[in-house]
This record gives structure tokens, C-alpha cells and sequence, in this order.
């Protein structure tokens, strides 16, 4: 009963000390878990494969939520164990406007790529430049919507996350996942890295 209760004590603290690290991290506006920023093309940094789990996370895809396409309402990202993750192993987690779209003809098919630029960092510590590009070809799931959206995306605001890998010929690429510019998943994604570095 005693263990109980000092048990129950202690995970009350450690709860108390989690959310006033969170309010006090959100209140001064600044990014998580960021040390001195680095580009994240610095040759000198080893880049894994894209490949397995984080192909997963970094799938190069534009959630339904984000361009209003969430019918059912449902979308918690607080528990949302994949943006945790997400959030985890990213270089960086950046709020970006969408500066940009053009399309490429592959065949049937269309690659489009879109502009992005940084409106702020809000965690990692290897973010890319502030004004970078991703692309989204036939495989992804939001190929769709970029054929509904295309040009009508300008302007358009993500909270980006984005990692670089390398490829097999050396050369090296980034890979993201966009996911709505609100204040809910801005909070989960502080939570998620604070809750890292306490591991």
C-alpha cells in the first residue's frame, strides 16, 4: 500500500515536471531539442538508407487533415505513437509555407515537386536550409491530392518533418512527412521530444 501511494507520488512529480517543461519551452516560442543548428547537407554528418522503419516515417506524403480533408475529425496527434516517433528521429521538425509547385511529366504520370520555406523551427538539429524542395512521385499516397491541389498549395502551411538520407549512388536526398500547421501538433511534438531526451 505504501509502495503504492510513493509510486503513484513519483509518477505524479515526474508528470508536473514534464508539463512545466512543455509550458515553459512553448511559452518562449523557441525550437525543442535543438543544439547550435547545423545544415543538414554537412558533408561531415553519415546519412542512413532510406529504407525499412523510416521509409515508413518519411514517406513522402501530405496528411488528409492538413488540407482539410479530415471528414471524420478525428485526428489526435498527442496520441499518435508514429508522430511521436516521427518527431524522435527527425533532423529536423520545421513550420514551412508552400512557396511553390510544379509538375513534371513521367509517362501517365505526374512528379511534382514543392517549394518550401521555413517559418520556424521547432525542433531537431539538423534542419535544411530555409528554403528547400521535396518531391512527390506516383508511390505516394498523396499523389492524389496533388493532382486535385497542385498550384492551389501555394501558400499552403505544414508542420514539415524531414530527415536526409543517402542514396545508392552516394548521393544524398531528403525524405519528409507534412502534417497540419496547428497548435495541437506543434504541442505534441515538443512533448514528444522532451519525453526523447528523458529516455
Amino acid at each position: 500500500m505504501i509502495r503504492g501511494s510513493t509510486a503513484g507520488a513519483r509518477r505524479s512529480a515526474h508528470g508536473a515536471a514534464l508539463s512545466a517543461v512543455l509550458a515553459a519551452v512553448l511559452a518562449l516560442g523557441g525550437p525543442v531539442g535543438c543544439s547550435a543548428s547545423r545544415d543538414a547537407s554537412s558533408p561531415a554528418r553519415p546519412l542512413p538508407a532510406y529504407a525499412g522503419r523510416a521509409a515508413d516515417l518519411f514517406d513522402d506524403t501530405i496528411e488528409a487533415a492538413a488540407v482539410g480533408l479530415d471528414f471524420d475529425k478525428g485526428y489526435t496527434p498527442r496520441s499518435d505513437a508514429t508522430l511521436r516517433e516521427r518527431a524522435q528521429v527527425s533532423d529536423a521538425v520545421l513550420r514551412v509555407r508552400v512557396s511553390t509547385v510544379t509538375s513534371k511529366k513521367e509517362g501517365p504520370d505526374a512528379t511534382y515537386e514543392l517549394g518550401l520555406h521555413t517559418v520556424e523551427k521547432v525542433a531537431g538539429s539538423h534542419p535544411p536550409s530555409d528554403d528547400f524542395n521535396v518531391r512527390i512521385n506516383k508511390t505516394s499516397e498523396s499523389h492524389g491530392i496533388m493532382k486535385n491541389f497542385e498550384a492551389r498549395l501555394v501558400g499552403y502551411p505544414f508542420i514539415a518533418f524531414v530527415r536526409e538520407f543517402v542514396r545508392p549512388d552516394g548521393d544524398r536526398e531528403v525524405h519528409f512527412h507534412l502534417a497540419p500547421d496547428t497548435k495541437e501538433v506543434k504541442a505534441a511534438v515538443a512533448e514528444a521530444v522532451v519525453l526523447g531526451e528523458m529516455k
